[in-house]
Formats: C-alpha cells, structure tokens, sequence
C-alpha cells in the first residue's frame, strides 16, 4: 500500500482550536438554503441513466420488488445470468449511529478503507499511522491498567493515547512537524504509505505499510538546487510552500500533488519533479484523477472556488487547464470522483456539496472573461463554525449538475465520496458533517440517510449487536471530518473529533441493521419504506423500446424447443461421465476468448438458494437467442479453433464471416447419447475470399470431448525406461534390428502429420497408453472433435465416456420429500 500524506500552513493549526461557541448544537450551524425533500429532475435521470448501478434494481425498488430474500430465491430468473453483490446490497445503507472501534489522544486528519477494504488506515495529528485488519472482527474491550501514582498505563510511551478493538496491523511515527497530515492516498500497487513533511516544506514521505520497515523516503517537490536550512524542526527547502494534497498516478509511477496554487508532477521513477503550473490564485486544497483506469485528467479544487480540468497528457506544454467547474461561491475543502472520466462531486465552505459532469464544464477562453468576478463573503472563515448569509446561492455561471445540502463544512476540510461501485453502483454521496452527523443523499437529491456521531456507543459495546435506544440528555458535538463506505459490506467507518472538553478523536463503525436490530418497530418501518418508495417513483417514466425496430411480420418468435435444443430451462452445470469434473470457465475470468476448460466441483448442492455464488462459473444457460453462455459473465461461448472459449458480442467485419466476426454455433445435448454437438452455419475453418469452398465440414460431425491427462513421470519411472532401453538396445544391436525410420521433420509436424502435444493426438491414434487419465491437476482440457462419418469411430469404453456428459438443472427449492 502506498498512502500519501500532506503537510498544511500553520496558520490553518487554529482549525482545532478550541471553541466554546461550537461546543454545543447552536445558531452556529444555520442553513441558508434546505435540503431538497422530493426527488430532483436531473438526479433522476442521472440515477436512471445507466451509469450509476443496473437499472433493474432501481426498477424492482420502485414496483416494490425488491427484496434480498426475494432475490435470493428467484435469481434463476436473472437475465444476466449472475447475482452480483450489488443486486444484493445496493439498498443496504448503513444506519446505525455506530460503535467506537479507536480512540486517539489527538486529532485524526485522515481514515480511510484500502481499495479492497481488507484494511483501514488512519493519520493523526501527532504524526503516527494506524493501519487495521478489516478481516478480523473486533474484539472485546479491555480497558488498559493505569498506574494511580505515576497516571500512566499498561500501553507503551509509542502509542500511550491509542485504544482499539481491531486488530493492529501495524504503526508507524512519521517525521514529526508543526501541524498535522491532511491528506493521504493509496498507490495502485498497496505496498507503501506516504505522510508529509514538517509545515512549510514542499515534501512528502512514503514508507512501506505492512512489513516491519521503518526507512521513509522523502519526495521533494522544491526546485532543483534550492538552499536548504536547519531549524528547530530538521532540513527545510528555502522554498517556502506546503504540499497539501496529492495522488498517485493510475500506474503508481507518477505523484500529482496541489499546493499553494500551484499542481505539481513528480516523476517517482526518475526521481525528479517534471511539472510545476500555477494553477489557482489560491491555495489548493484537494486534488484527483477523474478517471482511475488511464490516470490522464485532474482535477483540482482551490480556495479561489473553482474546479479546474487538467489533462495529464499536455500539463508540461500548456499553463490552461482543459476547463474550468463553476458553480460553488466559497473555497473548495475536497474533490471526489466517481473513477469514470466524468463524474465528479466537491464539498464547498458555501455549505453546498456540488456533482459534475465534465461534459458540462466550462471552457477557458470562457472562464477568462468572468473569472475576476468574486462572490465569497468578506471576513467570512468557516474554521470559527459562523457562516454568514451568502450573497448567491449559487455562481452566476453555474454548470454543476446537482447540488445537496444539510450538512455543515465548518472547522475543518471535510470530506466527501461517492459510495462504493462494487455494492451500490455509486448511486449514493456521502459526506461528514461539523454538526457531528454523517450525511447520505440519494443521487436525485434526497437525503437518505442521516447518522448521529453524538448517539456513538462506546468501545465496550459490539458494532453488530442491535441498535440500542437513542441515548437521552444533551451531549457535545463530534465534528466527522472524513467517512469510509467499505466495498465488501454496507459499514461505514467514520472519524469524529471530540470536543474541546473531551480531546482527541474516535473512530466509529456503522453498520446496516436489519429490523431485527432496530429500536423501531415494524409498522414504522414498512411506512417508511412505503413512504421513500412512493418519492422514487416520482416523475419516473417507463423506458420502452420503440415499436419500428421490427417491421410487423419481422418480430423475432421465440421457439422454446428449438433453443434450448435439449438443455434444460434456466441454469444447468455440464459434468463429464469419464472425469466427474465440471465445464468451468477458467479462473472465473470474463474477458474475451477466455477458455472453457474441465475443473474439480466447486459446490455441490443443485439448490439455488443453498449454492455459492463463487461457483457461478460452471453454471451455463440458453438464452434466447439460442446461444450457450456463461451465468457469470453472460457472454456466449464460442468454438476457438478446437476449443471452446467465452465469446464478446462483436461487429460484423468483411469479409462476412471471418474467424473474428461469424455467426456462434449452436450447441445441442442429447440425453440418449448423452453426446454435446456442435453445428455451424458457416465453415469453421474460415477460409479467405477467393479460395476454393469445400463443403467436406458439412458432412461431418462435431462432438465435444474431454482430453485425458498422464500424470508427470516420477525418477523412478525415468530411470525403469532408461534401464530398459540400456539392456534391450545391445540386443537389438546383435540381431540386426536397427530402426532405420527417419526423424520427424519441422514440416511434418506443423503440417499436422506428427501431433506432439497430449491434447491434439487424434481420438483413433490415441491407443492404450493415451486412454489413461491418471494427473493429479484438478483441471482437464475440452475439445472440438470432428468425426468423419465414413471413417472408424474412436474403439474403447473410455474414449465414448469422454466424449459423453451428464447436464444437470438448478432447481429454486430442495426436492420434495415423500411421505409414507
């Protein structure tokens, strides 16, 4: 794991000052402008245009179908063939007002899940590191032993103020400094971790995360050349700026970092800085990539209130951002993005998070004309929690796309992110809040969801034991400056900051509770969620596909017989009589002209509700149009020569057909044969133009079969052949048999007169010693044979059964018992 921490200005180290006018839930905290309580026009069609979760869970919830049980039982009518994790938890929204699992003696500027969220990371204000399992349930609190005369515990001086119920991975105690770390990233690769450099330093520090290591390698951002001083505090570049925040690279070799107004680019593999722009005319407060795959456009979001557009690709010839994002009146505290290129959201002082389509933003040449034009309030500073009526809801040029109230972005940057793809399809925001709740909206504008920091049980109760009663009289407010939504389960992990009586701060897990958990009852719970369901299905229209696309007497009909052509309805799994092994798809890959091969069973159970979805691999189906696929990718398989492999719907390319456009093969079972055919419409050879057409393929015959495994030959039985030849050669000698048959030429084999590979000896050569299938690897090789009627049938009971498979239904429930 790579983490990059930032340092900040000093004059920012009064954001934790104590306060007595935030303290406690006052007029501090006043909003200007409410949230929105009905669904939003744009952020409907945003929610329903595809890019944000499968629309077909967003449909059932609106109908009113939708339901985990539900789904569990009847997914054997998913069309796409696989029940993912977001058909299941993609309405799973963490609710509870969670459990504290940490404790720190000094405030926490950072906690994050790892991409995987196999761990979770926290920077502290005192420079330490914490890294946690997530794979570990926490375990029972033990509070330390202090000793009543010295005031001290059982805990070691390194981590004298940390508590925690999860497991520790590991700590580190960065290069100390004046202020704190203010940002954090992971690196594609998960190996290293970064934090920054004393305050007024242009650098940041990586050190390895999870080994025992403690060498830090600084990073520096200063020109080349520059004096550096020794103070109180260590080395200092005499250039003065901080460094607060940076990112990785989408290959982990580039480190893009935003500063004071300017973006820089460290090149980690040539060690050296390779870009520096002057990008804002004020400081930057957060940076991203907006596209994780390719790691070419950045975003940067500065305290002058506005998002600029950089493209990766042209930052060293060009000192214009590609477009500018307006629409926020006050200094930007993070940027987030979705990861696909186009979407992004921004948590602003004016109190507004705001979500972008780069498609939407604004040019250049444009952005000069206006960009002088400043709507900020005077001697407003949202570190003292007073934000003053603003003078625009909004900038005059605004081009985002929704905007979401009802949190509060005072004292610190808090941050915001859009929900995990993997479970919710990015269908959700989330944000912390100064006024110590954590906010959830739905992407039409709604808040969904609102959990309170001041309800946090303590350490000593289970995260996932039923929600208790809200805890009665007034308490101090917790200000979250930066929340977690794992990607593996719906569980948010928070980080709030204690008030200036308490100190320090407390990391909170949040689960969602089912209704065996909550303190609510159930006719209240069913209103609510008939209440949320009818405001979903406002100014929700139906898609309909439209009537031309078929002329009248051209609809497609489809003939239930013919193409299932003798598999059976819904989902089924293919054994081999010869090996009992399953047609799997190979390492549960979806990529095209992955193979079809044989693989040891992985579940056993033919009940739909009783399997795991790790073994949707060797699941299959017809789908309508008669095409054998894969349940868990969905793609058809295609025959690759001889073998079988998963096919991508592709374009027709000319000359129609070809190996790489042609119409897929359709696969058909017989259950007295027990044998799977193949039939082509077209030549599977594909020949090029202009070549003599035979129509031999035509009457021929093609099965599939399994291919046998020898298993490797033990020194034992090398050294019995080695033997045997030594003692029989000199006989051979003497009686005058020498072979006199030549050696196989190159030509002979590539011809394919000679097959040296195991799997490509023709069924009729194979002979005895070829029948025995005696490997100890799990898996064995299908392939395509093409059986010539007028020639010899392959001879021998294990040859028929490799070529012979049993198919199998999954069925919905347990078959019915019999009763005397």
């Amino acid at each position: 794991m790579r983490l990059l921490g930032t340092g900040r200005d000093q004059d920012e180290g009064d954001e934790d000052a104590s306060n007595d006018e935030y303290s406690t839930t006052s007029h501090w905290n006043r909003q200007w402008y409410p949230p929105h309580t009905e669904p939003q026009q744009s952020g409907v069609e945003l929610l329903m245009n595809g890019e944000f979760g499968r629309l077909g869970n967003k449909l059932r919830s609106i109908k009113g179908s939708r339901s985990v049980s539900r789904l569990l039982l009847d997914r054997s009518h998913n069309p796409r063939g696989t029940l993912s994790r977001e058909e299941l938890s993609s309405e799973l929204i963490p609710n509870s007002n969670g459990t504290a699992v940490a404790s720190n003696g000094a405030n926490l500027y950072v906690g994050q899940y790892s991409k995987d969220s196999s761990f979770y990371y926290t920077c502290c204000q005192d420079y330490r590191l914490h890294v946690y399992d997530m794979t570990s349930p926490p375990t029972k609190y033990i509070k330390p032993w202090r000793n009543p005369r010295r005031g001290t515990s059982a805990l070691d001086d390194h981590d004298r103020d940390h508590e925690s119920t999860l497991k520790v991975l590991k700590t580190i105690q960065g290069h100390p400094g004046r202020w704190t770390i203010t940002d954090s990233h992971l690196s594609p690769d998960n190996e290293r971790q970064g934090f920054n450099c004393p305050d007024k330093s242009p650098t940041v520090y990586m050190t390895n995360t999870l080994d025992s290591s403690t060498v830090q390698t600084p990073i520096r951002f200063a020109d080349q050349g520059r004096r550096q001083i020794r103070s109180l505090w260590g080395v200092y570049d005499d250039e003065s700026f901080g460094i607060w925040s940076c990112r990785f690279s989408a290959d982990g070799n580039e480190v893009i970092a935003g500063g004071s107004g300017h973006i820089f680019v460290y090149d980690l593999l040539a060690d050296r800085r390779t870009v520096k722009i002057k990008a804002h005319s004020d400081d930057v407060n957060s940076c991203c990539w907006a596209d994780t795959a390719s790691g070419n456009v950045l975003i940067s979001a500065s305290d002058d209130t506005f998002l600029k557009v950089w493209d990766r690709r042209s930052l060293g010839g060009s000192r214009k951002p590609s477009g500018v994002l307006v629409g926020h009146t006050e200094g930007i505290t993070n940027v987030s993005a979705k990861g696909d290129g186009r979407y992004v959201i921004s948590n602003g002082k004016d109190q507004a998070l705001r979500l972008w389509d780069l498609r939407n933003m604004c040019s250049s040449d444009d952005f000069d004309s206006f960009q002088h034009r400043d709507f900020r309030c005077r001697d407003y500073d949202y570190r003292y929690g007073h934000f003053p009526r603003p003078r625009r809801p909004a900038h005059p040029k605004d081009c985002s796309v929704m905007t979401y109230r009802g949190h509060a972005i005072l004292r610190t940057l808090i941050r915001c992110n859009f929900s995990p793809a993997e479970t919710t399809g990015g269908q959700y925001i989330y944000s912390g809040s100064a006024d110590g709740r954590i906010h959830i909206w739905s992407l039409d504008g709604r808040v969904v969801q609102v959990l309170d920091r001041s309800q946090t049980l303590p350490m000593s109760y289970d995260p996932s034991a039923p929600e208790l009663e809200p805890l009665t009289g007034s308490r101090a407010t917790v200000c979250v400056r930066d929340v977690s939504w794992s990607s593996r389960e719906p569980a948010l992990m928070s980080v709030g900051w204690e008030s200036s009586l308490v100190g320090g701060s407390i990391v909170a897990r949040h689960e969602w509770k089912g209704l065996s958990k909550m303190a609510y009852s159930l006719e209240d719970f069913t209103e609510k969620q008939r209440t949320e369901r009818a405001q979903r299905a406002v100014k929700l229209t139906p898609v309909t596909l439209p009537s031309s696309n078929f002329a009248p007497d051209k609809r497609p009909k489809l003939n239930h017989h013919y193409t299932m052509a003798g598999f059976p309805p819904g989902y089924f799994v293919i054994r081999s009589v010869a090996t009992g092994r399953l047609w799997d798809v190979s390492s549960d890959e979806v990529e095209d002209g992955t193979p079809v091969i044989l693989w040891s069973e992985k579940e056993q159970s033919l009940v739909e509700g009783l399997r795991s979805p790790e073994a949707n691999n060797q699941v299959f189906f017809i789908d309508t149009s008669g095409a054998l696929c894969s349940r868990a990718s969905g793609h058809a398989i295609d025959v690759e020569g001889d073998l079988l492999a998963l096919r991508h719907r592709r374009p027709v390319s000319q000359p129609y057909p070809n190996a790489y456009s042609h119409p897929l093969p359709q696969f058909s079972y017989s259950q007295e044969t027990q044998e799977i055919t193949v039939l082509f419409s077209c030549d599977p050879a594909y020949p090029p133009p202009g070549n003599t057409t035979s129509n031999a393929w035509r009457r021929r015959r093609y099965i599939l079969s399994s291919v046998p495994m020898r298993r490797p030959k033990s020194f034992i039985d090398n050294a019995s052949a080695f033997l045997s030849a030594t003692v029989t050669a000199p006989f051979s000698l003497l009686a005058g048999s020498v072979s006199t048959q030549p050696k196989s030429t190159p030509e002979e084999v590539f011809s394919g007169d000679i097959d040296l590979a195991e799997d490509e000896v023709l069924e009729q050569d194979r002979g005895e010693e070829g029948e025995v299938d005696d490997s100890p690897e799990p898996h064995r090789n299908l392939r395509l044979l093409s059986i010539d009627p007028r020639g010899t049938p392959p001879e021998g009971t294990s040859a028929r059964k490799r070529g012979q498979w049993q198919v199998f239904a999954l069925r919905r429930s347990a078959a019915p018992r019999h009763t005397r």
